[in-house]
C-alpha cells in the first residue's frame, strides 16, 4: 500500500535556472506563468493567493527549463549516444568481417575503426573546446561561481576519504566512523549549548532603534518589487521551491554597524585621479572612514598605531566575553607594515594575556597580506596556484594525444592563465613580478608545443605559435578594464574611495618611493596612448573606454613584439662584431682585460690584500 502525496508537498529538485540566461527560454516561461495563472477569488486569503502563484511558476518552470540533471563526470558521458553509434557501426562491420573474411570487407572494418577513432577525437576535442570556452566567458564576466562550478567539472571526479580526528584529549586520533561522528557531536553539543550569561546592562546599554511602525503595514508592489531585488542569486531555494532566478537577478546590500574600526581617508572627486595637490590644499576634501574590512568569519580589524590596536583587540574581547563567545588566540595573528626606511619593534598585542603572534604575511580573502606593501607573495601564491591547476590537467588534457593542439591552448588560458592572473587588475607590480609570470608562461607554453631549449626559440615565437597575448597585455588590460569600472561606480563606493584617496596620516619618503597603484595605472595609460589628462572622461562611456582600451593594448602589444626583436637583433650584431684586444693590464700579474669590473674582480680574488 502507497501513500498518497499530500498536495502541499513539493519535490525537492532544483530548477535548471542557468537556462533563463536564454532569452527565448526565458520568455516561454514568462508565457507559461500566464497560461497557468487562474482569476484570484476575491475573498480568497493571502496564503491561497500565494499557492496559485507558486503552483504556476512550478508548472512554468518544469514545462520550459525543467530540473538540474545529473552532473556529466567526463566528455564521454555527455556524448554517451554518439559515442554509442560509432562503436556499434564499428562492431557490425567486425561481425560481417568474422563470418565473411574477404578483402572488401576488411577494408571496410578498417575504414570502419578510423572513422570510430577520428569521430571519438572530434567529440572530445569539440567537448573541451567549449568548456573551454564557457570557463573563458565566465572569468572574462568576473563570474567566480560559474567558474569555479566549470573548473571542478573538467579536473574530473575525485576521491572522497575520511581521515582521522583528534579526541578531546588532543592525543587521541579516532578513525572509525562511528567515533569521528560521536565526537563532532560532542563538540557541537558543548559548542551551541553553551550557557551566556549576558548582563542586563549591556542589553540596555545596546542601541535601540526606534519603533518601525510602517514595517505592520501591508507591503506595497514597489516594497515587494524592491525586495525582490536585494536578494541574490544562485542560493538554495527555501520550502516552496521557488528559487529566485525564477523572479529576478539582484545584488547583495550588507548593513555595517556603526562602532566598526576604521582607518582614517581623505579623498575628492573632482579634479581627476592623479591631481593630489587638491588634497594637499585641504580644498573640497572629504574624509571618510574606512569600515569594509569584515567578510564573514574572517575580520581584518586595522590600526593606526600600536595602542590603537591594542584598544580595539581588547575591546573586542571584552564584548565577546560578555555575550558568552571568546577570542580563538591561535587563529589570531598580528600583521605590521613598517613605515618605509624603518623597522618597528614588536608590538606584542595581547588578548587575555596571551601575546598574538606576529607573522610577515597572512591569506586574506584568497590574497596574501604582508609586512611590506608589495604583491611579491601574492604573484608567488598564484604561480603555486597555477602549477597545481596545470597538473591536474596534464593527463586528461596536455599529455592527450587525442585533442589537439588548438584545445589544449583554449583549456591553458581558459583554467590556468585564469588562475595565475586572478584579481591582476588590482596588482601593483614591478618588472621581477612581471618576469615571474612571464617565466611561468613561456615555461608551460613550451611544454604543450613540446619546444625543446635546443631549438633557441624566441619568446614571441612561442608567444605566435600559440596565439596567445603576453601576460603583461594581459594584465594591462584587465587593469584598464578594472579602473574603468570604478571610474563609473558612484562617489560612496570603497574602491573609488580608495582610488581617489590618500591616508590622512603618513608621508612618503624621499628617493624612489614604494610604487602605489595610481603611478602604475598613470604609466599604463601612457603605454597603451590614452590620455592620463582625459580618461576619465573616456571612461564614463563603457563602449567608447572598451574599444580604447582594446586598442590601446593590441598596439602595446605589437609595440613589445618589436621591441623584443630589435633588442634581439641588436644583441645578435654585437655578438658578431669582432670583440678589440683587452687594453688594462693587472699591476700584478701579466694579464690584461677589457673591462674595469673585470680587472677589479680579478685582483680582489687573485691578489687579496695580506692581513
Amino acid at each position: 500500500m502507497w501513500a498518497k502525496r499530500t498536495p502541499d508537498s513539493i519535490p525537492h529538485r532544483r530548477f535548471d535556472c542557468d537556462k533563463l540566461r536564454n532569452p527565448q527560454l526565458a520568455q516561454n516561461f514568462r508565457e507559461a506563468c500566464e497560461r497557468h495563472l487562474v482569476d484570484p477569488v476575491d475573498q480568497a486569503s493571502v496564503e491561497d493567493h500565494w499557492t496559485t502563484l507558486r503552483d504556476a511558476m512550478t508548472r512554468a518552470a518544469e514545462e520550459t527549463i525543467g530540473f538540474v540533471s545529473k552532473k556529466n563526470q567526463d566528455w564521454f558521458d555527455e556524448n554517451d549516444g554518439t559515442i554509442s553509434l560509432l562503436i556499434e557501426a564499428k562492431r557490425q562491420t567486425r561481425l560481417i568481417l568474422e563470418n565473411q573474411p574477404t578483402a572488401e570487407n576488411k577494408r571496410t572494418h578498417k575504414q570502419a575503426v578510423a572513422d570510430c577513432q577520428r569521430g571519438i577525437r572530434e567529440v572530445q576535442n569539440t567537448w573541451w573546446q567549449r568548456k573551454a570556452a564557457d570557463i573563458q566567458n565566465y572569468a572574462d564576466q568576473r563570474d567566480l561561481r560559474r567558474f569555479y562550478a566549470a573548473t571542478k567539472e573538467v579536473f574530473g571526479p575525485t576521491r572522497s576519504s575520511v581521515g582521522g580526528l583528534k579526541d578531546v584529549d588532543g592525543a587521541t586520533t579516532i578513525t572509525d566512523s562511528e567515533g569521528i561522528l560521536s565526537r563532532w557531536k560532542s563538540h557541537f553539543e558543548n559548542l551551541l549549548n553553551d550557557q551566556a550569561n549576558t548582563p542586563n546592562d549591556l542589553i540596555r546599554m545596546t542601541p535601540q532603534y526606534p519603533i518601525r511602525h510602517w514595517m505592520s503595514l501591508p507591503p506595497s508592489i514597489q516594497d515587494f518589487d524592491k525586495a525582490i531585488k536585494c536578494m541574490k542569486p544562485g542560493k538554495a531555494p527555501g520550502p516552496d521551491n521557488i528559487p529566485l532566478e525564477l523572479l529576478t537577478q539582484a545584488a547583495m546590500l550588507n548593513e555595517i554597524p556603526p562602532d566598526t574600526p576604521t582607518i582614517d581617508l581623505q579623498f575628492h572627486m573632482d579634479g581627476g585621479v592623479f591631481n593630489l595637490a587638491r588634497l594637499r590644499a585641504k580644498t573640497k576634501t572629504t574624509k571618510t572612514l574606512l569600515r569594509e574590512m569584515q567578510y564573514a568569519d574572517d575580520n581584518a580589524t586595522p590600526g593606526q598605531t600600536a595602542e590603537d590596536l591594542q584598544r580595539t583587540a581588547t575591546t573586542y574581547n571584552t564584548v565577546y566575553e560578555r555575550f558568552g563567545m571568546q577570542v580563538n588566540t591561535d587563529k589570531t595573528k598580528a600583521l605590521i607594515q613598517h613605515p618605509p626606511g624603518q623597522i618597528l619593534p614588536n608590538i606584542n598585542t595581547t588578548i587575555n594575556e596571551h601575546t598574538l603572534e606576529e607573522v610577515e604575511q597572512f591569506s586574506y580573502l584568497g590574497s596574501i597580506l604582508t609586512s611590506t606593501p608589495t604583491c611579491k607573495k601574492d604573484v608567488e601564491n598564484r604561480i603555486r596556484a597555477a602549477h597545481s591547476a596545470y597538473g591536474r590537467l596534464s593527463c586528461r588534457v596536455f599529455n592527450n594525444h587525442a585533442l589537439t593542439m588548438a584545445t589544449k591552448i583554449m583549456v591553458f588560458q581558459a583554467i590556468v592563465l585564469s588562475t595565475l592572473l586572478y584579481a591582476c587588475e588590482t596588482w601593483t607590480l614591478y618588472r621581477s613580478d612581471i618576469q615571474s609570470l612571464e617565466r611561468f608562461q613561456q615555461y608551460k607554453l613550451r611544454q604543450i608545443l613540446k619546444i625543446p631549449w635546443e631549438s633557441h626559440t624566441t619568446n614571441v615565437a612561442v608567444l605566435n605559435q600559440a596565439s596567445v597575448t603576453s601576460v603583461e597585455a594581459t594584465i594591462i588590460y584587465h587593469r584598464l578594464h578594472w579602473a574603468g569600472h570604478v571610474q563609473r561606480m558612484e562617489p560612496f563606493r570603497l574602491p573609488k574611495i580608495m582610488l581617489y584617496g590618500e591616508l590622512a596620516n603618513g608621508t612618503r619618503p624621499r628617493g624612489a618611493p614604494k610604487l602605489r597603484y595610481k603611478d602604475q595605472l598613470k604609466r599604463t595609460l601612457a603605454l597603451t596612448n590614452i590620455d592620463p589628462s582625459s580618461w576619465e572622461q573616456t571612461a564614463r562611456d563603457r563602449a567608447t573606454w572598451r574599444r580604447a582600451v582594446h586598442h590601446g593594448t593590441t598596439a602595446f602589444e605589437e609595440k613589445r613584439k618589436e621591441n623584443e626583436e630589435a633588442k634581439r637583433r641588436r644583441r645578435r650584431e654585437r655578438q658578431e662584431q669582432p670583440r678589440p684586444p683587452p687594453t688594462l693590464p693587472c699591476e700584478l700579474c701579466p694579464r690584461l682585460f677589457h673591462h674595469r669590473l673585470g680587472l677589479s674582480s680579478h685582483i680582489r680574488h687573485k691578489h687579496p690584500p695580506r692581513r
